[in-house]
């Protein structure tokens, strides 16, 4: 395999035909043509059906363009990089955060963020659990905001603080009429459960607060999200026990939220990948990161 040939046929699977790649490589379409026979017969097998002079990647070309556009988009931040140094620009500051933070704190931070870095761009990845720990450990992201990570490889973490769950439920419950909820109050109730397949003991502080009425709830509905709970919540499908930051957001679409006793309550931290050498500015954003969190009446002392 050459370059050459590899970059042919991301160009095809990109633009849809052998003319216009060769349009974005400045070559003729036979010479396109030829690159893409020649990587096949590279390859050991065809990565498009030729039909009536239109091609139609194959299945193995689908699996193929996986792994050449992942090496693609490396190379493009090793340009990236290059420029960066050469003209002298900001470095990119990458965010992973989970969809609460990222609707809630996240915005409050950048805001004082940008106001010493106005010119910085930032990239924002709004992330579950999951693939926030695979950007830490590939090194893809310079920062993260979200839940107490557990110890794992390839991470550092800080805390931010932490976030006491509170239970959420349309204005026009009947539990809407309470001060306080607390477990008993939720028999008959349909409860919004937590998927938590990446890490199983997650969420057990919160299922461990229900656990004295387990038998005698409804779990019918499971949510990966916060803010699909709310959501949920929202249309009277179910109540909660639930993260309080989305709370803000949902305040509109009547959704309102109680106290839960006993107090369920979980830390939030700042992660970033083990063994590399920080940007002033992370180290600065992760200063107001904590800023911004001690002005939260969600977090706690």
């Amino acid at each position: 395999m050459r370059f050459r040939q590899i970059e042919a046929f991301r160009y095809v699977m990109l633009c849809g035909t052998t003319a216009a790649a060769a349009g974005e490589m400045n070559v003729s379409q036979p010479a396109v043509s030829r690159l893409i026979s020649d990587l096949e017969y590279a390859l050991g097998f065809t990565l498009f059906d030729r039909r009536k002079g239109r091609l139609k990647p194959t299945l193995e070309a689908t699996e193929f363009f996986s792994a050449v556009d992942e090496s693609f988009l490396g190379l493009e931040r090793l340009s990236s990089m290059a420029e960066q140094i050469r003209t002298k620009k900001p470095k990119q500051l990458k965010i992973s955060c989970t969809p609460s933070l990222a609707a809630s704190l996240l915005p409050l931070a950048m805001a004082e963020h940008k106001k010493y870095h106005p010119e910085e761009r930032v990239i924002i990845y709004t992330d579950n659990i999951g693939p926030l720990i695979n950007k830490l450990q590939s090194n893809s992201v310079d920062i993260a905001i979200g839940l107490q990570l557990p110890d794992l490889v390839g991470i550092n973490s800080e805390p931010i603080g932490d976030a006491r769950y509170v239970f959420a439920a349309h204005k026009d419950h009947p539990l809407a009429a309470k001060a306080v909820i607390r477990p008993e109050d939720l028999i008959g109730e349909t409860i919004l459960s937590v998927i938590s397949d990446k890490h199983p003991n997650y969420w057990s502080k919160l299922n461990d607060s229900l656990e004295g009425v387990s038998d005698q709830i409804k779990k019918t509905i499971d949510i990966d999200a916060a803010h699909t709970g709310y959501s949920m919540i929202a249309a009277g499908m179910a109540v909660a026990v639930i993260e309080p930051f989305s709370a803000r957001v949902w305040a509109g679409a009547g959704v309102i939220t109680r106290p839960f006793e006993p107090a369920v309550s979980y830390g939030y931290d700042l992660a970033f990948p083990t063994g590399i050498r920080h940007h002033p500015s992370v180290h600065s954003f992760a200063e107001t990161v904590k800023k911004v969190a001690r002005g939260m009446p969600e977090f706690v002392d």
